[in-house]
């Protein structure tokens, strides 16, 4: 990892291994105190932090980033993540301590997951 690299290539970096199932080079951009805060979680500590991404990338298909921006002490990165059910748009807001991301901010519509798992449940009985 290049300790001069911004805040906007690490995230663009971090983002390009987990979803491409590298949780080894993932982890190698993560404070060991990362706090993640998420719609559906909210973990504490590197361990934490990868093992429920490494779940979540587990259905990772593709990834598409729309933008990366950022500062000295924080990114924003923008992309279309597809999975087996479909494709969503996520914003992720990271701040930076000595190279390493220290917290992840995650931000998606989650009307499509609820939409489909809405689909999945079995119609209420009828009288």
């Amino acid at each position: 990892m290049n300790q001069n690299a911004t805040p906007a290539a690490i995230a663009r970096a971090f983002t390009e291994a987990w979803t491409s199932h590298d949780m080894d080079t993932a982890a190698r951009y993560l404070a060991d105190d990362v706090v993640f805060d998420g719609p559906m979680n909210h973990t504490t500590g590197k361990q934490a932090y990868v093992e429920g991404l490494g779940r979540f990338a587990s259905v990772v298909t593709g990834v598409r980033i729309i933008a990366a921006l950022g500062d000295d002490t924080q990114a924003l990165i923008l992309y279309d993540l597809a999975t087996a059910g479909g494709t969503q748009t996520y914003a992720e807001h990271l701040t930076f301590r000595d190279g390493k991301i220290a917290t992840d901010r995650l931000i998606f519509d989650t009307y499509p997951a609820r939409a489909a798992q809405a689909s999945q449940t079995p119609p209420a009985p009828t009288e």
